[in-house]
């Protein structure tokens, strides 16, 4: 882990070195997807701290810092890419804002997606949702009887949530952990057909619920950036994953979390980090 550290100040002394030869073209973007993709692989704290610690050695090159943004935050901000990272991307939106390098109307666009972000952010008790299952029963997302809970968002018109619903089907991770009685899986439909959703039905232990009344559309309250995703909820509601596009790295974290010592929305959150 040293060495890893240690590789990448080095590789933060080089941008800076290039910024005092060259004001834009000698810097090389690839070297700071690379910084990013590193931080990914280190401990939480590690990795905020290196975040925090490239873009402030960008800062003395404007045109290379506006250029890293525009090049990482597509990146951390979507689900199906490998760099998808929710907790880094809320770093690199914090230090936008806080940036002496972007004037203010610059800053309108970082300041109005950290917002968006920060809409049940990992860390954060998740905010309740109300909704319908086929049956007629309404219920709420926060009633979880002491259990984990993973939220399926789905749109029952939507291919790829075929796919992943097939997927969710034959996961033995999965089903095994809501058999065992330590998690329950929520699908949640967000969208506003009732007659698509009542024709796609979901795997026997899973709750297929509608948001009836379109808080999450009609509100905002969840910033869903594509479908389908998944969150996970510890027992406590805090959130754990959010916005995770991947079946598989779902099933990792599942399966290191109902098997792992911690206990703690905090340390939980800490030891999954890095999973991918």
């Amino acid at each position: 882990m040293k060495k890893l550290i240690l590789g990448i100040v080095i590789a933060l002394a080089t941008i800076n070195a290039t910024q005092a030869q060259t004001p834009f073209f000698g810097i090389d973007q690839n070297k700071v997807v690379s910084l990013v993709s590193q931080a990914e692989k280190m401990p939480h704290d590690n990795a905020i701290l290196i975040i925090s610690t490239t873009f402030q050695a960008l800062s003395n090159n404007p045109k290379a810092y506006r250029k890293a943004l525009d090049t990482v935050l597509p990146r951390l901000s979507e689900p199906t890419d490998s760099m998808h990272n929710e907790e880094l991307y809320i770093a690199v939106l914090k230090h936008a804002v806080s940036s002496l390098t972007l004037t203010n109307s610059e800053k309108e666009l970082p300041k109005a997606l950290l917002q968006q972000a920060l809409k049940n952010k990992i860390g954060d008790i998740a905010t309740d949702i109300d909704y319908v299952t086929t049956t007629g029963k309404q219920d709420k997302l926060l009633n979880n009887d002491n259990k984990f809970t993973l939220v399926y968002f789905n749109d029952p018109d939507c291919d790829a949530c075929a796919k992943v619903k097939e997927n969710l089907n034959a996961s033995e991770t999965i089903k095994k952990a809501v058999t065992d009685g330590k998690m329950r899986v929520v699908a949640i439909n967000p969208m506003s057909n009732e007659k698509l959703w009542k024709k796609a039905s979901m795997p026997e232990w899973v709750v297929n619920g509608w948001n009836k009344s379109q808080t999450i559309n009609n509100d905002g309250i969840y910033e869903l950036p594509t479908l389908p995703v998944f969150f996970l909820l510890s027992t406590d509601n805090t959130v754990v994953l959010k916005n995770e596009a991947s079946l598989q790295r779902v099933e990792k974290i599942v399966d290191k979390v109902l098997n792992g010592n911690a206990t703690a929305a905090e340390d939980i959150i800490k030891n999954i980090f890095n999973v991918k």
